[in-house]
């Protein structure tokens, strides 16, 4: 609790370290990441450590699809991480030690956490078998230890969209070991969440009756190779994919097919989303069939049956907003205070520890809208903790 309000993190991480993928069964074990260090690392910074997944670095500060995340210089001790540090130590960062990750929110104010993977999870293969087998041995590593604080520590699955059988065996399993929701990137590879392919696993999803979370990632391989920097892949690789995902979600009717689903996006940050309301609904009427000069236009039956801004007013759309946003009562107009969601991103580098405080010091928002951003939007989305 924080000077007498609940909070609620609807979205922090683990770190990304080598007990995430214990459980890989044996045919994967010996493709499994590996932590290694560039010798020749002049001009790399920080970046001069990665983990080894398919012959590729990850993360990586330059060419085609660089982008930011954890290395193992933040997370083992071999390779230079520190280990005295009180706070946000290793065995809090990576969930190893979840005690420590209740002290670190103990001091923050936190009462709960929902908790994501790392973006790298986004496009660690190209192979969907081997992309199954990571989702699910991290899934039950973050099982297991959400576990140890159940009623604190709570977790959303990675769902394998990628390899049918595995998606279903993924759902099923997530739930037996406790995830409060299910979670994706933009895309599904190259291909939209909206896919026919996708269908029957979308199908089976929504006869779980779980939460979808559409997190920041570089998950559409074209925009990853644009990119030529980490700027580039903050601004481009992992953050245009929300529109890639938006439009699959309610332009491509899913929120028709899935009456009662409800899609949070996660560390997008909102602005996208007033662009996506409005050029949708421009266009909307239009081809549908309203053209000037009376044309038929192809696929009209398939476009979305309400407009888009009565779908992002049904109840059913949740965003994570960023504390100090000023843009935060026209996200109240558009999608309903109801559904703004509070995240630190703890423990990653842009994540602030004193998110919450922002918000509690902001002089627009009245109490009750505190309070539902940092507790009860979460719980409406989630459940209680």
């Amino acid at each position: 609790m924080l000077q007498g309000f609940r909070v609620f993190d609807a979205d922090a991480h683990g770190s990304i370290n080598p007990r995430m993928w214990e459980h890989l069964p044996e045919q994967y074990r010996a493709r499994r990441p590996r932590p290694v260090t560039i010798h020749d690392g002049d001009g790399l910074g920080n970046f001069n450590a990665g983990w080894l997944i398919e012959g590729s670095l990850e993360p990586h500060a330059l060419g085609p699809g660089a982008q930011q995340a954890n290395t193992p210089r933040n997370v083992l001790a071999e390779f230079g991480a520190t280990t005295e540090r009180e706070h946000c130590s290793i065995g809090s960062m990576t969930l190893n030690d979840p005690q420590a990750r209740l002290r670190d929110m103990d001091r923050m104010g936190l009462d709960a956490q929902m908790l994501f993977p790392s973006t790298l999870y986004a496009h660690m293969t190209a192979d969907p078998g081997f992309e199954a087998a990571l989702f699910r041995a991290y899934n039950r590593y973050l099982g297991a230890q959400c576990q140890q604080a159940p009623k604190r520590l709570k977790w959303s699955g990675l769902l394998p969209l990628r390899d049918q059988r595995q998606a279903f065996e993924a759902l099923e399993e997530m739930q037996r070991l406790g995830a409060r929701a299910a979670v994706v990137f933009g895309t599904a590879g190259d291909r939209m969440l909206s896919d026919p392919s996708l269908l029957p696993i979308w199908d089976e999803f929504a006869r779980a009756r779980l939460p979808l979370c559409v997190h920041m990632g570089m998950s559409y391989p074209p925009l990853a190779q644009l990119g030529q920097s980490i700027y580039d892949g903050h601004v481009i690789g992992m953050s245009l994919p929300a529109q890639l995902a938006f439009m699959a979600i309610v332009g491509h009717r899913m929120l028709d097919r899935y009456r009662d689903l409800k899609v949070a996006f996660l560390e997008f940050g909102a602005e996208w989303i007033f662009y996506m309301v409005s050029r949708m609904d421009h266009y909307l009427p239009l081809d549908r069939g309203a053209h000037p000069f009376g044309l038929s236009m192809p696929n009209a039956a398939q476009l979305p049956r309400e407009s888009i801004r009565d779908y992002v007013q049904s109840g059913r759309i949740f965003i994570a907003a960023e504390a100090d946003d000023s843009m935060l009562h026209n996200l109240f107009g558009l999608i309903g205070e109801d559904h703004v969601l509070f995240s630190s991103d703890f423990p990653h580098g842009e994540g602030r520890e004193n998110a919450a405080l922002e918000i509690l010091e902001r002089s627009d928002l009245s109490e009750t809208q505190k309070r539902k951003l940092l507790y009860d939007n979460t719980v409406r989305l989630f459940g209680e903790p």
